[in-house]
């Protein structure tokens, strides 16, 4: 009798057990689907270039010598294109008319030479590579792979990344993009570590990239070493009308 009772506790078990184990499986599904739509509508910015939104972006640059890069710019759609870009600080201060003269032949050579870009062939997270890896605390965790405009396709071979999914907010809060190995994005320049950490927020019920921040370091022509953190900061978001 109690050989048959422990034979039916057992069944019992192991019907439970199966049974949560596929209401996870199913859950994740739910997740990943989930995730999926949302990837498909973050506003990436300067990751993937849109004239959709305006933003004002903060960037900073440091190469470890002590001496900090720092700059805040406006891009605005909504404006005449030779004022689209404007330059709102630099160094901490308020730009001089010398640097602000600059700045527009800048913005206006960058207008005029460089190519239009195809945002509708660009995946930073290319969709059929998506998979559920684990749950960590709120987090649903999921790897894939990147194509990150900068690198040609021979370079992102070298990228893998990870999604976090925030499940108590349902939605995606951050990615982390890394290199597993040495990659040359051009001549006479190696990177022997890239690491690039990305947060998501929800903006009046759009998800927006808010931070961007790249750790990197390697060599460039043979003497030249580099080891540097840049950080991009965005916020003040506007649609184009």
């Amino acid at each position: 009798m109690k050989l048959f009772k422990s034979i039916k506790l057992y069944s019992a078990l192991a019907i439970c057990m199966t049974l949560s184990a596929n209401a996870e499986v199913s859950n994740n599904e739910t997740i990943l689907a989930e995730v999926k739509k949302q990837v498909q509508k973050i506003q990436w910015h300067t990751l993937n270039e849109s004239d959709a939104w305006g933003f004002t972006i903060e960037t900073q640059l440091d190469r470890g010598n002590g001496k900090l890069q720092q700059r805040i710019q406006r891009y605005n759609p909504n404006l005449e294109l030779n004022k689209q870009w404007q330059l709102i600080e630099q160094s901490k201060k308020k730009p001089s008319k010398a640097i602000l003269h600059e700045y527009a032949k800048t913005q206006e050579s960058i207008r005029s030479s460089e190519p239009p870009v195809d945002i509708e062939n660009i995946d930073i997270v290319y969709l059929v590579t998506l998979k559920f890896e684990k749950n960590v605390g709120d987090y649903a965790v999921f790897s894939f792979k990147p194509r990150l405009s900068m690198f040609d396709e021979e370079v992102n071979k070298v990228f893998d990344g990870k999604l976090y999914f925030n499940k108590s907010k349902n939605y995606i809060e951050k990615l982390n993009i890394s290199a597993s190995e040495a990659f040359s994005p051009g001549f006479s320049v190696e990177v022997e570590k890239y690491d690039m950490n990305i947060e998501v927020s929800k903006v009046e019920e759009e998800l927006h990239v808010t931070q961007i921040e790249s750790d990197k370091s390697g060599s460039a022509f043979i003497f030249s070493s580099f080891d540097e953190i840049s950080t991009r900061k965005f916020s003040d978001f506007v649609t184009k009308r």
